[in-house]
């Protein structure tokens, strides 16, 4: 009885184990070599097998000063009709015969005979050489080639084909990567998956989330938020063959090359901490700064979450403001079958100042944008996404030197303009600030633009209004055909701001109190 719990016992500890080890680790897209032809390897040592529910099978060991190029072999083959227990095995076998390579199909080797443009060619060989074969259809074979030569082949639907480095990290693209590197493949393009532990993943990617030289407590904030969106985004590439790419997307995870040691700290410390609400665990999103007030979620993306609040946040320190200037005929083209737009009306969230709604009107029609398609929209200009959705927008007023004169200036005796309201910029043509002090002096032949705030000045431009009741600002297409959008902070605005955390730990902050700062009714665990 006692040895029948004893082996119980034990297949309960390594089924458990096994439970632990999927769940703990994570399949990442490397961006830079998805749908491609050709995937090479720096390294001079590679270990090359399988693998099947995260575990990796070692099959053969590779050498090559020169690295490791895999692409799709395209010919037609021969395949004799013995099975090989290894690698080495199969390669003595190869050597005998010219241009024959080992093969691994799924979990077995086999000799293949490389070189046949079709498969009659392949069959009319195997009765050239009354050999035991088959003659076998091309069906994207992969190849590993050390320059031009081929070291080996795999083939099979059961399994996939991966590389490890246990002796260094995998070396891909100039930059390393730890544990495993899966090979898929998609028609005729390969793209590469680093299969890696979470908390090594969480390596990567706290130091390309968060500067590493930020206090301590934030990064420990971010790396719990970090190991938190990860768990509950683990099916978002689902159908492109891994769970989190490593862009903006998902989480920025740059490998191994710029881990840092405080960033690594942070991780370790906070090991398998997650936030949790009504004890499950949350969606913890983050950006990097939310401009003085944070956003709820469903003003972002529909669902609400009663942990993602907007929340008055006053402590972002070194927080972006930014401006992206934009023409009328430029929103045109962006715009699509609506014509030439000649007014743009937006309305604002009265609490976080955010845009709720921009409407495109057009003489052929109207386009209304509305939430994250407000940022989205611009895009495909020159000029990308606007950094966020809390901003204000101004015009470039035409202007002459009497209109000047009489509106808001009193000429000097040495021909300057004393500017008597304080919020106005001397703007160009293409929208660029040139001078923004009390004095600039006029020529009558440049193409100079007065660019006023609105808000200080709302009668001085009769094409520009605002209803600060309803909180709706309207801009009308005038000579400058300039729109310029003024903003602060940088990304959705939901959940924990980045540089609000890093003021936050400045104050004295601890990790967890800056999660539950941003994250309402939030418990640590």
């Amino acid at each position: 009885m006692k040895k029948l719990i004893f082996i119980f016992t034990i297949f309960f500890m390594v089924f458990t184990k096994n439970i632990l080890a999927q769940e703990n680790f994570i399949k990442i897209g490397i961006t830079k070599s998805q749908n491609v032809s050709k995937i090479h390897f720096d390294n001079q040592n590679m270990s090359v097998g399988y693998g099947k529910d995260y575990n990796f099978f070692q099959k053969a060991n590779l050498n090559s000063t020169y690295g490791f190029d895999i692409k799709f072999i395209k010919k037609d083959f021969v395949r004799l009709s013995d099975l090989f227990l290894s690698y080495e095995d199969a390669l003595n076998k190869a050597n005998q015969i010219k241009d024959a390579f080992p093969m691994l199909e799924n979990d077995s080797w086999k000799v293949y005979i490389n070189g046949f443009n079709n498969i009659d060619e392949a069959k009319k060989y195997i009765i050239d050489n009354n050999i035991m074969a088959d003659a076998i259809k091309t069906n994207y074979s992969l190849g590993i080639y050390s320059e031009n030569s081929l070291l080996m082949g795999y083939t099979g639907d059961s399994y996939s084909l991966q590389f490890k480095n246990d002796t260094s990290r995998i070396c891909l693209n100039g930059n390393f990567y730890r544990n495993v590197i899966q090979i898929n493949t998609i028609n005729d393009k390969l793209s590469a998956i680093n299969i890696i532990n979470i908390e090594e993943y969480l390596y990567g990617v706290i130091p390309s989330e968060m500067p590493s030289s930020w206090h301590i407590e934030a990064l420990k904030a971010q790396a719990v938020a970090a190991r938190n969106y990860t768990y509950s985004n683990l099916s978002l590439h689902s159908k492109e063959g891994f769970d989190l790419c490593d862009t903006i997307h998902c989480q920025v995870y740059n490998g191994t090359l710029i881990e840092k040691d405080s960033t690594t700290r942070a991780v370790n410390e906070t090991q398998n901490l997650m936030a949790y609400y009504d004890n499950k665990i949350i969606n913890a999103v983050y950006s990097s700064s939310n401009g003085g007030y944070s956003e709820n979620s469903e003003n972002v993306w529909n669902n609400r979450e009663e942990y993602l609040r907007a929340i008055k946040d006053e402590n972002e320190e070194g927080a972006k403001i930014w401006e992206k200037s934009f023409t009328f005929d430029e929103i045109t083209n962006l715009a699509g079958n609506i014509g030439t737009v000649n007014e743009i009306i937006l309305e604002k969230d009265s609490k976080t100042n955010r845009a709720v709604s921009l409407k495109l009107i057009g003489d052929l029609g109207e386009k209304i944008l509305q939430k994250e398609e407000i940022r989205n929209f611009f895009s495909k200009s020159s000029k990308g996404s606007l950094d966020s959705r809390m901003f204000d927008i101004k015009q470039a007023v035409s202007t002459n030197k009497n209109d000047l004169c009489n509106k808001i200036y009193a000429i000097n005796k040495d021909n300057t303009y004393n500017l008597d309201i304080k919020k106005a910029y001397y703007v160009s043509s293409k929208g660029e600030i040139l001078k923004n002090d009390i004095n600039y002096i006029l020529d009558k032949n440049s193409n100079i633009y007065l660019f006023t705030d609105i808000y200080s000045d709302k009668n001085f431009d009769s094409s520009s209004s605002i209803n600060n009741q309803n909180n709706i600002q309207t801009i009308k297409r005038i000579n400058t055909n300039t729109i310029t959008f003024f903003g602060k902070g940088w990304g959705h605005g939901v959940g924990m701001s980045q540089y609000g955390a890093n003021s936050l730990a400045k104050k004295g902050y601890k990790f967890d109190e800056i999660l539950k700062y941003y994250y309402t009714g939030i418990e640590i665990k």
